[in-house]
C-alpha cells in the first residue's frame, strides 16, 4: 500500500518538477485502442497534447514494423489501406515524442502497445438494408437483402462485406405480427432469405443482421437494420393510402367519364340555347315583316 503510493507520488513529482523546468517530457499514451467499422480500421489514443507529438509503428504478427502517423499531434492514425491483408493479426505501438529542440536523453522513448487485432476477426459490421417482397403464395415473404460497402477496395473498387467473407457470411432475421412483442426467428446463407408459414392478410415486421459464425461469439453479430413493415398499414384517416392503386385507376376513370358527359352536356345546351334563340329572332323578323306589309 505504502509502496505504490510513493510511486504515484514519485510520478506526480517527476511530471510537476519538468512542467515547472519548462523541460518536454512526454508521457507515455494512454487508452490506446483500435477502432474499426466495415473494415475501416483506426487506431486511438489519448491525451491530446501541444508540446509533443506520437508516432505509430505498426506491423503483422511477428514481422518488422512499419511506421506511420509520423510526429502527429492528433490521437488517431487511419491504417485502413495498411492493414492490407485482413486475416493477419496486427501489433501497434504508439510512441511519445518531445519537439525536436527538446533537449532529452531518452535511450528509448516512451511507448505504449495497442492490443492484437484481426481485421477479419473483429471489425464491426454495420445495419443492412433490404426490400420486402410478397411471393404469390400469401403465406410467404421474401426478404431481399443488400450487403453494405466496405473501406476495402479492390481495383479501385470498394468491396462488399459478402466478397470478403464469402461463404463465412450468413443472414439472420427477426420478424413479428406489426403492434406484437413476441419476435420468431430465422436465418439464411443467401441475400434472399424466405420466411414461410406467415398468416394470410396479417402484415409482418422484419429486421436482418449479418451473421459470421466463425467468429468468436462477441464478434458475430453486425448491426441490427430498421425494421420494414409488409403489408403496410396507413394510418387512420388517410383515405388515400386505405385504398389500393387499382381502386384510385379505376375512380379516376369514373370521374374522366363523368367529366366528358358534363362537357357534352354542356355542349349540348349551348347549342340548344343558340338554335332557340336563333328561331325566336327568325320568328320575330318574320312578324316585323308582315306587319310592315299590312
Amino acid at each position: 500500500m505504502c509502496t505504490a503510493a510513493l510511486i504515484h507520488f514519485a510520478v506526480f513529482a517527476l511530471t510537476l518538477i519538468s512542467a515547472i523546468s519548462g523541460e518536454d517530457y512526454p508521457p507515455r499514451a494512454q487508452n490506446v485502442s483500435w477502432s474499426s467499422f466495415n473494415f475501416k480500421t483506426i487506431l486511438t489514443w489519448s491525451p491530446k497534447h501541444t508540446n509533443f507529438s506520437y508516432t505509430v509503428q505498426f506491423s503483422r504478427l511477428d514481422k518488422d514494423k512499419t511506421t506511420h502517423c509520423i510526429r502527429t499531434r492528433e490521437t488517431e492514425c487511419d491504417l485502413t489501406d495498411k492493414l492490407d491483408n485482413l486475416r493477419d493479426t496486427y501489433t501497434a505501438d504508439v510512441i511519445s515524442e518531445p519537439m525536436p529542440s527538446a533537449n532529452t536523453d531518452f535511450v528509448e522513448l516512451p511507448h505504449t502497445s495497442a492490443p492484437r487485432f484481426c481485421p477479419y476477426k473483429e471489425t464491426k459490421i454495420g445495419s443492412l438494408k433490404f426490400k420486402v417482397v410478397q411471393n404469390e403464395d400469401k403465406t410467404k415473404m421474401e426478404l431481399h437483402i443488400q450487403d453494405p460497402l466496405t473501406a476495402v477496395k479492390k481495383n479501385g473498387r470498394p468491396m462488399n462485406i459478402r466478397e470478403i467473407f464469402r461463404e463465412d457470411l450468413m443472414y439472420k432475421v427477426q420478424y413479428s405480427k406489426a403492434g406484437s412483442t413476441g419476435k420468431s426467428k430465422a436465418q439464411g446463407r443467401k441475400n434472399v432469405v424466405e420466411i414461410n408459414k406467415l398468416e394470410e392478410g396479417v402484415s409482418y415486421c422484419f429486421t436482418v443482421a449479418a451473421y459470421i459464425p466463425s467468429r468468436k461469439s462477441d464478434h458475430q453479430m453486425g448491426s441490427w437494420s430498421v425494421p420494414v413493415c409488409w403489408p403496410q398499414k396507413a394510418g387512420p384517416g388517410s383515405f388515400f393510402e386505405e385504398i389500393s392503386w387499382t381502386w384510385l385507376a379505376a375512380g379516376a376513370a369514373i370521374l374522366l367519364v363523368i367529366l366528358v358527359l358534363l362537357i357534352i352536356m354542356i355542349v349540348q345546351c349551348c347549342k340548344r340555347a343558340r338554335l332557340s334563340k336563333k328561331i325566336k329572332m327568325e320568328a320575330a323578323t318574320t312578324i316585323t315583316a308582315i306587319t310592315t306589309t299590312v
